[in-house]
């Protein structure tokens, strides 16, 4: 068994991203650590929790779909991502921070929960229900300084049925082993791939994470997350940005992704995240009130976590 699968059960369309300055993603040297997650039976899964909740994120435009990035399902009607993956942020250029330039909405972005390759790469499969879901950006909120965003679905999912927890969780508790998943500009389109690791504490500011986990365009928005007691999954933090860009095309200017499967080049530094704390949950569930959203369309929190350091 390898080691990848043992931390997780222990724990179509143009695909060249648009990378905005300072929205770039890196895999970390020295190595590039991914590894790919198929659908098929045993875990790690894309038709098995959490993998089936991590949603592939694409715009619907005249010409096709453009891969956009991803999110995570964290109830039938709530998909949480990065905010630049919903609209454009002009002139950002230390994403790991606040920040307030907000552009127009990309709309509408198609939301495709699980979608996953079979082991040998040849198939794609869609096990949601329904397969995949067309919102418009009437129904979509971001937050106006921090990278993150959601999309209120106009109707339900009936599969997956099982959610990640949001989870307050404190500077000690947060620097651990860590897993991040989503749907890279390098790889073939609709195919999963992650990455756990250990974060320092000195990792964690009051408002981001910042980690050596690997990445690469469009594992943007993309959950952060960590097993907990009884196979809870914790959903920590939306990764948002690093410090260079991937490049596997040398044969063009400039930093290019391309769907070759080649190797990037490993860089150095941290890749970067905004950390789920009380101000992000409360905004959260401000946004799924504003939309009239009660019981099971809520996102499942950890309540005895919330109500001991949010309120």
């Amino acid at each position: 068994m390898s080691n990848q699968l043992e931390l997780e059960q222990e724990l179509e369309s143009e695909l060249e991203l648009e990378l905005e300055s300072g929205r770039e993603y890196a895999v970390i040297g020295p190595t590039d650590d991914r590894f790919h997650i198929p659908f098929r039976g045993p875990r790690p899964s894309t038709r098995l929790f959490p993998m089936n909740t991590i949603c592939q994120l694409q715009q619907v435009t005249s010409t096709g779909l453009r891969n956009l990035g991803t999110g995570t399902l964290l109830s039938p009607r709530v998909v949480l991502t990065a905010k630049h993956v919903l609209r454009r942020l002009a002139g950002v250029t230390n994403p790991c921070r606040r920040v307030n330039r907000n552009g127009p909405f990309r709309s509408p972005i198609r939301v495709t929960p699980g979608a996953g390759r079979t082991p040998d790469f040849r198939r794609v499969v869609r096990p949601a229900l329904p397969q995949s879901m067309d919102v418009n950006s009437s129904r979509f909120r971001t937050h106006p300084t921090l990278d993150f965003g959601v999309i209120i679905l106009p109707q339900p999912f009936r599969r997956p049925t099982e959610f990640m927890m949001l989870q307050a969780r404190g500077d000690a508790n947060t620097a651990t082993l860590l897993t991040i998943a989503g749907y890279p500009c390098d790889k073939l389109p609709s195919s999963l791939w992650g990455h756990s690791k250990r974060i320092p504490l000195t990792g964690v500011s009051p408002t981001h994470l910042r980690y050596t986990i690997d990445t690469c365009g469009g594992h943007s928005g993309s959950p952060i997350w960590l097993l907990g007691n009884n196979r809870i999954r914790l959903l920590l933090g939306i990764h948002t940005n690093g410090p260079s860009r991937c490049d596997n095309d040398p044969t063009r200017p400039g930093a290019q992704c391309r769907p070759t499967g080649a190797s990037v080049t490993p860089v150095a530094g941290t890749n970067c995240g905004v950390r789920i704390t009380c101000e992000v949950i409360n905004q959260i569930l401000t946004w799924c009130r504003a939309f009239g959203l009660t019981g099971r369309d809520l996102p499942r929190i950890d309540q005895v976590v919330f109500r001991r350091r949010c309120r």
